[in-house]
Formats: structure tokens, C-alpha cells, sequence
């Protein structure tokens, strides 16, 4: 079990630096693309501007960490056959096809 629980962690680890990694370059460009500037660092800007950069990369953090969770998640059920640790299987979860793994934290 305790060899389960250390292989998840470098599964969940590997796939939330990608997707991480990711989402800032697409946070970073759509910035860019948008205000036509670069993004503004230690907290050089005007309040709105920089308000806004922090809502936005916290919302792409955010996304980003459940997407890899998820995608972790579903990388381990199809390659072992079995949830990962903390994970159950739930039939219930999949109401809708293709938009979930089926699988939910345990309580």
C-alpha cells in the first residue's frame, strides 16, 4: 500500500508540473495578446492591473490542478485497473459520458 501511495504522488506530481507549467505560458500569452505588454512582476503596475494578473493566474492555477488531478486519476485507473489511493470508484460520477473517470475522493 505504501508503495501504491508514494507511485500516485509521482503520478499527481509529473502531471500537475506539465499542466502547470502550461497553464502559465497560456496565461503569460493571453496576457500578453490582451493588454499588449508583459505581465506585471513584484507587484510593478498600476492596483487594477495588477489585481487582474493575480486573478487570473490564480484561476488558471486552479483550473490547471484539478485538470491534472483528473487526468492523473484517470491515467491510474487505465494503467493499474484499480482507483488510486484516496480515490473510489463511483458509478454515479459518470452521469454524463466522457466528461469524468468515475472515480471520487473518499470522504
Amino acid at each position: 500500500m505504501v508503495g501504491a501511495k508514494i507511485g500516485w504522488k509521482l503520478v499527481q506530481a509529473a502531471f500537475t508540473i506539465v499542466v502547470g507549467l502550461a497553464a502559465s505560458k497560456a496565461v503569460s500569452t493571453a496576457w500578453k495578446l490582451g493588454s499588449g505588454g508583459k505581465p506585471p512582476k513584484d507587484g510593478d503596475g498600476g492596483y487594477a492591473e495588477v489585481m487582474t494578473w493575480a486573478a487570473a493566474s490564480a484561476a488558471a492555477a486552479a483550473a490547471a490542478k484539478l485538470f491534472a488531478e483528473r487526468r492523473a486519476a484517470a491515467y491510474w485507473l487505465k494503467s493499474t485497473g484499480y482507483a488510486p489511493p484516496g480515490y473510489e470508484a463511483d458509478a454515479t460520477a459518470r452521469l454524463v459520458k466522457g466528461t469524468d473517470t468515475g472515480l471520487v475522493k473518499k470522504a
